[in-house]
């Protein structure tokens, strides 16, 4: 194991605390109420090796020269997760969101992937797509909870491919919380007629979501959550099984935590001693939803560390 210290390169961007109040602290404070989304994500196919992999785009009018924005969505939803995030990011960049294998509109693969496999599909998908050596260059990646992986792996993987990498939201689990989230995502979730599924669902996606967040935004994604039926846990076991402290040693690109205040936010900083040249952002404003309800603030964010001269 090798521990990467701040005379290594690692630079703590901000930590920022302040005292919230209790709605505060239950909506995030720099949170807002998301307006319609503006239709500008339009969907594309790209074959890989399980299939064809299905993005949701966002891109400028005219031709931009930022290196492309994707980012991997969490277990189970898809890149619909990413709509305002991508109309942000695509007013200036092609902004990408794809759909993990058995997700979304993404085929079915024949059994579940690992993560080094997931890794390969994203790859092959984006070469397809004309990115990468030979083509339109690198990209820039992202991911989050189970997305973040993904975005690890494929910058260890495919350096060629990747120049940047912001994490957020790591599911980087140790010890017994590991073993604990292995009991608890692992459960079987079968399909049966008393809708317990689709109860579960709704509770966590509707229900569960931040109150600030419109009901029907939180319907299109518990739709989202659904789309794999009994088979939600095949994502959570490349998670569960993936050697992310080794993966992490392996990046030589820039990579930011952009930590926002939810759930894993303690995972999330226990990263940036194990990165060549890792630096990290403390958002405590943003609690959950985050990727509805602080698009503008993530954008702010991403665009200081990806176009800025490192």
């Amino acid at each position: 194991m090798r521990m990467y210290g701040l005379a290594a390169g690692v630079v703590v961007l901000a930590f920022v605390t302040f005292s919230a109040s209790a709605e505060d602290r239950e909506h995030g404070a720099l949170a807002t109420v998301p307006e319609r989304l503006k239709g500008l994500t339009r969907g594309v196919y790209a074959d890989a090796s399980t299939g064809q992999v299905h993005f949701q785009v966002s891109e400028p009018n005219d031709k931009a020269d930022k290196t492309p924005f994707v980012i991997f969505h969490p277990n189970p939803y898809s890149g619909l997760y990413f709509s305002y995030l991508l109309e942000e990011l695509g007013n200036d960049r092609a902004a990408l969101a794809p759909d993990t294998p058995g997700y979304g509109n993404s085929t079915k693969p024949k059994a579940p992937l690992t993560m080094a496999e997931l890794g390969e599909v994203m790859a092959m998908a984006l070469e397809n797509l004309g990115y990468g050596p030979g083509g339109k260059g690198k990209v820039d990646v992202s991911g989050y909870h189970t997305g973040a992986y993904i975005a690890t792996e494929l910058a260890a993987a495919r350096p060629d491919l990747v120049r940047r990498v912001v994490l957020i939201g790591v599911p980087f689990w140790q010890g017994e919380e590991l073993e604990k989230q292995r009991v608890e995502l692992t459960k079987p979730k079968p399909i049966d007629e008393a809708g317990a599924l689709v109860e579960e669902k709704w509770r966590f996606a509707v229900m569960g979501r931040n109150p600030l967040i419109p009901l029907d935004r939180a319907f299109d994604l518990f739709i989202e959550s659904l789309q794999s039926g009994s088979d939600v846990a095949w994502a959570y076991n490349a998670v569960l099984g993936f050697d992310a402290e080794s993966r992490f040693e392996d990046i030589t690109q820039p990579v930011l935590l952009l930590n926002t205040h939810g759930g894993l936010r303690e995972e999330t900083r226990a990263v940036l001693p194990h990165l060549r040249n890792g630096r990290i952002i403390e958002e405590p404003g943003l609690t959950h939803g985050i990727f509805d309800v602080g698009a503008p603030v993530l954008g702010r964010h991403l665009r200081s560390f990806l176009d800025a001269e490192l």
